[in-house]
């Protein structure tokens, strides 16, 4: 994709993976590879020594001047579903807005976490059915959800095939009849929640019409919901699709005497009303990944400082309107205040003290409705610069130096931790029925495996990882379980003759600690040459080093030991 890059020691497909481990190592920004040795991280990597700070902020810069961080998340995309095709029958889409702290005058947002606007950028995540990052596109500044959405369809029918019809599924920051009737057409069924019309409500459905319906979800847990079926006529009033009439299901759930209205294409053989609010309540797996990826993954770091010019035509909220319509809501409010004066004012003269007589004249009249009558010409002249203010104008006359932050270099450091993020998740998932607390410690428990110490043996054909014990002898136990099957997938390496295996490290009898791990065996490891010139005497540049060489480094030495 990217083609050749300039000549240096580390290549991208080296320095990609080097960043993988970093981040899987809680050092997913540049800076913490400061912290990380980088000759222990080198062994790892089958290396002298791993990347330094300069060196991985500076390939990425020269990656991401190629433009092409778009294809490469496709790119990734397809491998996710080839490799993993059973969790594409869901695809749960959400924004994702990215706060920017700083001096660059970057768009506002309303940042939902923070509950205010401020300066950001717009994300539009797809996670599959597991709620797994499978995409990331950058959107439009201030462009809606259901915008967002309407673009995404050939980049997911690239992804998933044309075989296939998955169901996306979204929650009512992406409604739009406009915008179901163009799913409908590129061949996709929908899940979303319905949305009531302004000031309008949905009406509840009869209690007698509801009944319980179970569903197994992904994890084999059976799962009661009390739920009813019926179908609605939902009329497209704007947009391509304007005059068309969707019939689409509904499935409506009681809770707690709250009734939630669910809208799907799919019909109830594909998918019965349980399991329709088994995948709707499923989107909350997105915003877990977003929770988690910005405590462990840095999600929402600043990883360049460079800045592109915003598009100057692109068109902005007119400050203008906004600032008439508050002066018509001022103007209204002065002319009710001068109307309740003005009653008062005439209540007072048809209600005189008793004992006297007051004549009311039409000057008198005229004096009291003056403030009424100057109050209703300026709401009308509010009015009339309100209508004739544009709802939006270009950029470049609102503000001609808005930036926007750097994409392509973010779209490659999230492709990064997306990586990072599912190949932590899949070992998460191997400890099921391994690990009796996999449901509450499965993610610490690999957080802490993956910065064990361990060796690092190279041998005949095979590549063997010996992990120290872990912090409690049920974490021992359950990481055995897990790098045994490990090792039962026989995994290659990129050598052309590697293997890889797991075995597990015995501990003294004293400590009363299970075996640490199983054993990785890789199809086919690196053939090992001897020693590097700098560690044989002269003339020998075929001896093999032993595992007390004070110089050992892959490929040349037998054992090595990393932190």
């Amino acid at each position: 994709m990217y083609g050749r890059l300039r000549n240096g020691f580390y290549g991208l497909e080296m320095l990609l993976v080097a960043c993988v481990f970093l981040a899987l190592l809680r050092e997913p920004r540049a800076e913490g590879a400061a912290r990380i040795p980088p000759a222990a991280l080198g062994r790892v990597l089958g290396l002298d020594r791993a990347p330094e700070v300069k060196t991985i902020r500076r390939k990425p810069g020269e990656v991401a001047a190629a433009g092409k961080a778009a294809g490469l998340q496709l790119a990734i995309a397809r491998h996710h579903a080839a490799t993993r095709p059973g969790t594409l029958g869901f695809m749960y889409i959400d924004g994702h807005t990215r706060a920017c702290f700083g001096e660059r005058d970057v768009q506002k947002m309303h940042v939902a976490r923070l509950k205010f606007p401020g300066p950001a950028t717009e994300e539009t995540w797809v996670t599959d059915g597991s709620g797994d990052p499978l995409l990331v596109v950058m959107a439009e500044p201030s462009a809606s959800l259901a915008a967002r959405i309407k673009d995404l369809p050939p980049d997911l029918r690239a992804i998933t095939g044309d075989r296939t019809k998955p169901v996306l599924c979204s929650d009512r920051g992406g409604w739009s009849p406009d915008l179901f009737a163009a799913i409908i057409d590129e061949g996709f069924d929908l899940l979303t929640y319905r949305k009531a019309g302004a000031g309008k409500d949905i009406p509840d459905l009869p209690g007698d019409a509801f009944t319980i319906a179970a569903f197994t979800g992904d994890d084999g847990r059976a799962r009661e919901y009390d739920v009813a079926g019926s179908s609605i006529e939902l009329p497209v009033t704007a947009g391509e699709h304007k005059g068309e009439v969707l019939t689409l299901r509904q499935v409506t759930r009681r809770d707690k005497d709250r009734q939630v209205h669910i809208l799907t294409t799919r019909d109830a053989a594909g998918l019965p009303a349980a399991a329709v609010v088994y995948r709707m309540t499923g989107r909350r797996r997105e915003e877990n990944y977003f929770r988690y990826a910005r405590a462990h993954f840095a999600l929402d770091a600043l990883d360049s400082y460079a800045v592109t010019p915003d598009n100057p035509e692109r068109m902005v909220p007119n400050p203008a309107k906004k600032t008439a319509a508050a002066a018509v809501k001022t103007a209204k409010k002065h002319l009710a205040e001068t109307e309740a004066a003005r009653q008062r004012k005439l209540d007072a003269l048809r209600r005189p003290v008793p004992g006297t007589a007051t004549v009311i004249t039409n000057a008198m009249l005229a004096r009291l409705d003056a403030p009424v009558d100057a109050a209703r010409r300026k709401l009308q002249a509010a009015q009339a610069a309100a209508k004739a203010a544009p709802a939006k104008i270009p950029l470049q006359d609102h503000n001609p130096g808005m930036v926007r932050l750097d994409a392509e270099t973010k779209l490659i450091t999230h492709a990064i931790r997306m990586a990072a993020y599912n190949a932590e998740t899949a070992l998460a998932r191997a400890l099921t029925g391994a690990y009796a607390r996999a449901d509450d410690e499965a993610y610490a428990l690999i957080r802490e495996a993956l910065t064990a110490t361990g060796d690092i043996i190279p041998d005949d054909g095979t590549l063997t990882i010996r992990l120290d014990p872990l912090s409690a002898p049920r974490r021992t136990r359950a990481l055995t379980a897990l790098c045994d099957q490990l090792t039962a997938t026989a995994t290659a390496t990129p050598a052309p003759s590697s293997s890889y295996a797991t075995r597990s490290k015995t501990t003294p009898a004293l400590h009363k600690r299970s075996p640490m791990s199983g054993v990785l065996r890789l199809p086919g490891t690196r053939t090992l040459t001897g020693c590097r010139p700098c560690c044989a005497p002269a003339g020998g540049a075929g001896r093999t080093c032993g595992p007390s060489c004070p110089r050992s480094r892959w490929p040349g030495c037998r054992t090595m030991r990393t932190t």
